[in-house]
């Protein structure tokens, strides 16, 4: 059984996308690519880097879908 819904991300870098979350998770993990540079490159070699944005459950939303907000407390 999947029970899947629609939730809103509120605040941060995400703030206003839809995500469709199943079972309304208590937290969500947004990354976002972060450029390397190319002389970095050519002494480690291949690199990818994601920065790292935490939403949180909002535990009392107002009438609507589930909403998660920022947390800018996290890493």
């Amino acid at each position: 059984m999947t029970d899947q819904e629609s939730a809103l991300l509120v605040g941060g870098p995400a703030s206003g996308l839809r995500v469709t979350v199943t079972g309304r998770p208590r937290m969500l993990l947004v990354t976002y690519p972060c450029a390397v540079d190319p002389d970095c490159l050519e002494v480690r070699g291949e690199v990818k880097v994601d920065a790292v944005h935490v939403y949180r459950l909002d535990p009392h939303p107002a009438d609507g879908p589930p909403r998660y907000g920022y947390d800018p407390a996290s890493p």
